[in-house]
């Protein structure tokens, strides 16, 4: 059964239900709030993923948007964007933004999940934070109302900051929520959507603008390699291009260099996994080792790992592989030159 046709699928009850997409930033939170000043229930959807910039963060041992939902009274319910989303990231049917950045079809995904969440729950509509002409790959006019077409939720999509200046919505055409009551904002600007915060006392909320790791260069670039060169890739490998510094030694190994302690103990939690490598009694960066090697690359593996250890300035260093238990030991004499950096750098 489509969205638009579920009229009499719907409970009549006095305080209707709506499923509202929530990031924890600034648009959805406010989004939230003018839910609840309607007297509606409202069950926030957090989807998180390995280039959510915002989901990642923690304020007080809980996210962004376990804080926000907390901080107005809402259930909040965290949903995963797992491999069925990362093949969409690969190859979206939309294509992309500046970087690796599939909004289009990222929008799709989660409303079509939400719309699935909006059925199981008997409520009345998804809501979202979006405002026309806020972002300039999925907010123009055409792009919301394809979003709108393909993730099913024709009639039921509720976007409250510019909802006066787009059609009503199926609820709002039956009486269940105030079409009077929303917003009519339109474009980047957030001005008026922090004052309107600060009225409302939203708390708790995080990156006015967001944002998405997919638009960084760097970790769409990294990206593109796993996608290029690890054909049995998963989860792990695009958590992987999120931190660190990447190097292909060859097209069947790639390198990843802790920066700092946090990212070397990072690494170190996946020896189950990866074959680590760090120096075997001093101190410098650990390194992961994705692919296929012998000595030969390994030696150029202890040759990086001398380059980025500013304490390691002469004399033989002895270097440690550790995996499954098993481990082996080498000797690194020199350090990499600039121009293998510049070469084998992702």
């Amino acid at each position: 059964m489509s969205a638009g046709g579920m009229s009499s699928c719907i409970a009549a009850t006095s305080r209707p239900s709506v499923v509202v997409l929530l990031s924890g930033g600034l648009d959805s939170s406010l989004a939230v709030k003018l839910m609840l000043d309607q007297g509606l229930n409202v069950l926030a959807l957090h989807f998180v993923s390995p280039f959510c910039t915002c989901s990642p963060r923690k304020q007080g041992g809980c996210s962004l948007a376990a804080r926000v939902a907390q901080n107005m009274g809402v259930k909040l319910r965290v949903m995963k964007k797992g491999m069925d989303y990362l093949r969409i990231v690969e190859r979206p049917r939309f294509g992309y933004g500046r970087g690796l950045n599939p909004c289009i079809d990222c929008r799709i995904y989660m409303l079509r999940r939400a719309a699935e969440v909006m059925m199981e729950t008997g409520s009345v509509c998804v809501v979202t934070g979006e405002v026309l002409g806020q972002r300039p790959m999925s907010q123009h006019r055409r792009a919301l109302d394809l979003i709108e077409r393909e993730s099913g939720l024709t009639g039921r999509l509720l976007r409250p900051l510019s909802a006066r200046l787009l059609p009503a919505t199926i609820p709002e055409r039956e009486g269940l929520i105030r079409r009077e009551s929303m917003l009519a904002l339109r474009g980047r600007a957030r001005t008026l959507q922090l004052t309107l915060a600060k009225e409302r006392k939203i708390e708790g909320f995080g990156c006015a603008s967001g944002g998405c790791l997919l638009t960084d260069p760097v970790v769409a670039r990294r990206l593109k390699d796993v996608f290029r060169y690890c054909p049995e890739w998963d989860e792990r490998d695009a958590r992987l291009t999120t931190f660190g510094r990447h190097f292909r030694i060859h097209e069947g190994l790639k390198v990843i260099l802790g920066r700092n302690a946090g990212e070397n103990a990072r690494l170190e939690q996946l020896t189950g996994w990866l074959p680590v490598v760090s120096f075997r009694d001093k101190p410098g960066p650990t390194a992961g080792l994705r692919g296929v090697y012998g000595e030969q690359e390994l030696a150029a593996v202890g040759r990086l790992l001398r380059r980025f250890a500013p304490k390691v300035t002469e004399g033989s260093v002895e270097i440690c592989l550790r995996h499954n238990g098993q481990k082996k030991t080498w000797v690194a004499h020199e350090s990499a030159t600039t121009e293998e950096v510049r070469q084998w750098a992702i």
